[in-house]
């Protein structure tokens, strides 16, 4: 965290809050839903760093001091790395590498040792004040994926620092039983101490979404709540916290009752070791679909933990290694095959690598431009610039799919000569494996994202071409209503229940219903999880989601209070725009 004046943490009481037995409900973003119940345990530490002036022969040993805080830090993740090697998902291990690789820039170290000399100042002071320079730099840039670095930056610098002081890193502590974790910045090193701890759940003030450690959290399925503005002024260590990851609110001193509704709530939404589908069911008995969106092969028993009828997209970016390195036809095949196996039998869609914009995988593999969540991202980055890379990972689904329902889908399509592409590399590959006798699977199926307004337009044309599509919402919103999703000044922009985008999502149900093919669309995303939302898709038409796993009981739950004989006011909303 960056230096702030020392905070009271509650254990004297006297800058507690004197209304400490009145319920404080704090609105935040979601992050990860589920419910979680415990005490407040603070996680940055209170740092005051003062710069030290030294003399000539401190500064020299003042520099070996440094290098030395490197050396020690670096062991102590390298420790980290062999602790989850074999059991972490694969984005636990890439994000490692990522700090790994921070740890190992010298120009970085460099820096701070050439201070230590021109300022003759302290090495803590000199790291400080070259990772804020750093962070400060990210933080600038609209690439949301540049700009959550800082976080990463923020955290090998606690790290050092930590080292420096004689103490240990953030992934060090350690916390009482039963405590949610609650911190100014999502730093790595916190989910990590969250899950090795056994948090109940985690809340920040951070609004980087789309920084490392909240793809941490939601692959540990830990609530979790983000954006929380003036938390660290309210919360204090000890404070009885609860966090709902669903609704993305946090409520400190909660009442009895508060905590005796949310515990039921948390207990209801538990499906413990299902060996078949749950159903998902509204009010006049119409049946619903619903799906798993997983982001690496461990996450399947999720998915069959929740009782889900299959997984709607899995996302392989996290194939990707942090410097870029795109993973070879035989590593995606173990995953891939991995991922079905587990599946016993229920369907399996894989998405193609979706990178570029702000899906960022290393710089070897950056989208550039003045606007890049807008130029050469997923099947545009294939056809364009790629192909062998698609290609490469056709072979290697189609290698894996067996007699499995596997799907393939396709990201980012905008017209349907983007399919037509793409199907021309699809027959080749196939051709390719029949001609050399490799065992492949003849019935894998192909699928089209439909997120960009040009393809909501055309879906019926799209459609024809593909055997089933799916919507990607999150992009579909921020493109729809040109609304940067993670520049906070336009995120009153960011309503997916605004009449506007309603009536895009019943034109689309519309077109894809007027050819007959409205059983192979599934919704996914954010929007599919936003519970003002389904109960208007569900009226529109839509019967099948995919969703987080952790949010099924919400879908499941609200879908049984949804009567499809009765009129919907959202949706008589979005009529009105028809033309």
């Amino acid at each position: 965290m960056m230096p702030c004046p020392s905070r009271n943490s509650g254990k004297s009481g006297e800058m507690r809050n004197t209304q400490s037995n009145d319920e404080l409900v704090l609105k935040g973003l979601p992050i990860c839903p589920g419910v979680g119940i415990g005490h407040v345990h603070i996680a940055d530490p209170d740092l005051a760093v003062q710069p030290i002036d030294l003399t000539l022969r401190q500064m020299r040993a003042e520099k070996a001091r440094y290098t030395a805080a490197v050396g020690t830090t670096r062991h102590r993740l390298l420790e980290h790395v062999a602790t989850v090697h074999g059991q972490a998902s694969s984005e636990i291990k890439a994000i490692l590498e990522i700090h790994e690789a921070l740890l190992n820039d010298d120009s970085f170290h460099d820096q701070v040792r050439k201070r230590i000399i021109i300022e003759r100042k302290d090495a803590a002071w000199c790291l400080w004040q070259e990772a804020t320079s750093l962070i400060s730099r990210f933080d600038a840039m609209r690439d949301p994926y540049f700009a959550a670095r800082s976080e990463d930056v923020r955290d090998m610098s606690l790290n050092l620092l930590g080292v420096l002081s004689g103490g240990k890193g953030n992934a060090d502590r350690k916390a009482e039983k039963d405590h949610i974790l609650v911190s100014r910045y999502l730093h790595s090193s916190d989910a990590i101490f969250a899950q090795r701890n056994d948090s109940r759940g985690f809340a920040s003030e951070s609004r980087a979404l789309v920084s490392h450690a909240a793809i941490l959290l939601k692959g540990f399925a830990m609530p979790s709540v983000g954006g929380i503005d003036g938390l660290l002024d309210q919360a204090r260590e000890g404070d009885p916290v609860v966090v709902d990851g669903t609704n993305g609110a946090v409520i400190l001193r909660p009442a009895a009752a508060t905590i005796e509704a949310l515990r039921l709530q948390k207990e209801t939404a538990a499906y413990p070791d299902k060996t078949g589908s749950v159903g998902c069911v509204s009010a006049d008995g119409t049946r619903i679909v619903l799906k798993a969106n997983i982001e690496n092969p461990d996450q399947v028993k999720l998915m069959l933990q929740y009782g889900l009828d299959g997984i709607g997209l899995f996302r392989t970016e996290f194939l990707v290694s942090a410097e870029g390195q795109m993973p070879t036809e035989q590593a995606q095949y173990a995953a891939y095959r991995a991922v079905i196996e587990n599946a016993h039998g229920r369907v399996v869609t894989i998405r193609t690598f979706d990178i570029g914009g702000d899906k960022t995988m290393g710089l070897a593999v950056r989208c550039t431009g003045r606007n890049p969540v807008l130029g050469l991202r997923g099947i545009r980055r294939h056809l364009a610039k790629n192909p062998d890379e698609l290609r490469t990972q056709f072979r290697a689904i189609f290698r894996a799919a067996a007699d499995a329902p596997v799907g393939i889908l396709i990201p980012m399509v905008t017209t349907v000569e983007d399919i037509v592409e793409t199907k021309r590399h699809w027959v080749s590959v196939g051709e390719e494996l029949e001609r050399a006798g490799i065992a492949h699977s003849r019935n894998v199926v192909l699928g089209a994202m439909i997120e960009t307004p040009a393809a909501a337009a055309a879906v019926a044309d799209i459609i024809s071409e593909v055997s089933f599509i799916s919507l990607g919402t999150n992009d579909l919103l921020q493109f729809f209503m040109a609304a940067d999703r993670d520049n906070e000044s336009v995120l009153n922009y960011q309503d997916a229940t605004h009449p506007a985008f309603l009536w895009l999502l019943r034109h689309v149900i519309e077109q894809v219903r007027s050819v007959g093919r409205e059983a192979d669309v599934t919704v996914c995303g954010e929007v599919a999880s936003d519970m003002r939302v389904f109960p208007h898709l569900v009226r529109m038409g839509y019967r099948s989601f995919s969703v987080s796993p952790v949010s099924s009981a919400a879908f499941r739950s609200v879908c049984a209070d949804v009567d499809l004989n009765e009129t919907d006011k959202g949706e008589s909303h979005a009529n009105c725009l028809h033309p």
